[in-house]
């Protein structure tokens, strides 16, 4: 079954915990080289959602289709291998590895059996050269900040060619000048043909975008 027009669709979503429903017969799209803010209050069911196309959690009913197609994630490396990044409020991160090895946890260059290092901070240095960040790949993630580790989170996307990046809250813990740093960071991921979900309950976050 093959939906033409949109990067996304999903098509009465519907999501319950028990007896509770979070959300029911939701329908949303996007296009690609698209910018869309997914705004409600806390609790509203907004990084549930996100979780349901992510792979993270499955939802009761409804359909969702990827580049026309039909897809059913079942795990987040499905999502992820499908080209879907999501960057959440509370970064995971390993704080005593750094910046690159954070980067490639889990998709390392490897060459003979050997992990190419110096491979992945030269790469890993382009990828923050390109966020405009004022750190290395070899610091440690434990010396960055909130901010910075988020910018980390985006290099690690891009990283994996992610074509889809997912932003949950991500300004919660951010100043106001992080804050107008990662909406640059988006509207430059957005002109380069990204597609962005950002999410908030910040009106202020709304506007500016």
């Amino acid at each position: 079954y093959i939906i033409h027009g949109c990067m996304i669709t999903v098509q009465n979503l519907t999501k319950n915990y028990g007896s509770r429903s979070i959300f029911d017969r939701i329908n949303f799209s996007f296009n690609s080289g698209e910018r869309v803010g997914l705004v409600g209050r806390n609790g509203a069911g907004k990084s549930t959602f996100i979780k349901v196309i992510t792979g993270v959690h499955h939802a009761e009913g409804g359909t969702m289709f990827l580049d026309g197609k039909k897809v059913e994630f079942k795990t987040p490396l499905d999502a992820q291998r499908a080209g879907i990044a999501a960057i959440y409020q509370h970064v995971t991160s390993y704080p005593h590895l750094s910046v690159a090895e954070n980067i490639f946890m889990g998709h390392e260059s490897v060459k003979g059996g050997m992990i190419q290092w110096k491979e992945m901070h030269k790469r890993a240095d382009a990828l923050l050269q390109r966020l405009n960040a004022e750190f290395s790949s070899a610091a440690l993630m434990s010396s960055l900040s909130v901010a910075q580790q988020q910018m980390v989170e985006i290099a690690k996307a891009l990283s994996m060619d992610a074509r889809i990046i997912i932003m949950d809250e991500p300004t919660a813990a951010l100043t106001r000048s992080e804050s107008e740093e990662l909406y640059r960071i988006s509207e430059k991921l957005r002109d380069e043909g990204k597609s962005i979900i950002f999410i908030s309950h910040r009106l202020e976050d709304m506007y500016r975008l």
